[in-house]
């Protein structure tokens, strides 16, 4: 199951990652924007390489060639940790007014270090041989405290980013803007399962500390196939924004020539 659904969400990045790109270099001379076109650009290659280390063919793979275990968990949860927060900078450099617009992206990406220095701590001190981190060593402190950080993070990035996409979307709307709408609304449809991703997760570690877990075998199915579709969905929408935005641009251009 991991193999299919994390292989498909690597097409989809490097799909998403090459439109980007060919669109911030189309557009690097435009200061308007310019935080947003780059980490999207991020965004997306990142989460490229960490869909990609979620591949169990290639989780093996790096481990044996690292000789360290939890070596691709451990990459593909920063490039998660990355992911995240780059669509959260890409989205207030989109919504904020320049008055705050600074000052909002330092406290996101102060939040996100913040994250990351208490994961690898936990990491560190709690991988071994015999640890794997994922729900099915949730037995062990260690690794339910360090999923826990980071999949508080996914859920908090996420809900915001299902916030600003979806009043985004509504802006768009009004303003005529189809195709700008319907890829922000669909970005804000994929957040949402982004945080049921992390809900999913979170809820069997929650209840196993609790003693009560609901059977593992659906946690490994459920959770996969939710990141699956947020990953997907939200490069979609996310492109589908983008063109619009073209449109937009291509629209404004063609009223003003007349």
């Amino acid at each position: 199951m991991d193999g299919i659904v994390f292989g498909l969400c690597a097409l989809v990045c490097i799909a998403g990652t090459a439109l980007s790109g060919r669109e911030a270099w189309r557009q690097r001379a435009r200061a308007e924007y310019r935080v947003a076109r780059f980490t999207r650009t991020v965004a997306f290659g990142v989460c490229g390489v960490g869909v990609l280390l979620a591949v169990p063919t290639v989780e093996n793979l790096v481990e044996s060639m690292t000789g360290m275990n939890n070596a691709a968990k451990l990459g593909a949860h920063i490039c998660a940790v990355l992911w995240c927060g780059s669509l959260q900078l890409m989205l207030v450099d989109w919504s904020y007014n320049q008055d705050v617009l600074k000052a909002s992206l330092y406290a996101r990406i102060a939040f996100g270090v913040c994250v990351l220095m208490a994961m690898l701590p936990l990491f560190v001190e709690t991988s071994g041989e015999s640890i794997e981190f994922t729900t099915e060593y949730a037995a062990a402190p260690g690794v339910t405290v360090y999923l826990m950080v980071y999949l508080g993070y996914v859920a908090i990035t996420c809900g915001e980013i299902a916030f600003l996409c979806s009043g985004m979307a509504l802006s768009a709307r009004r303003s005529g803007h189809i195709w700008t709408a319907s890829g922000l609304a669909v970005s804000a449809t994929a957040a949402l399962f982004g945080v049921a991703y992390a809900a999913s997760k979170g809820s069997y570690l929650v209840m196993h500390y609790l003693g009560h877990p609901w059977p593992l075998r659906y946690e490994e199915v459920v959770s996969p196939l939710l990141a699956g579709l947020a990953v997907i969905a939200l490069i979609t929408g996310l492109t589908m924004a983008m063109v619009g935005r073209r449109i937009a641009a291509r629209k404004a251009v063609g009223s003003t020539a007349v």
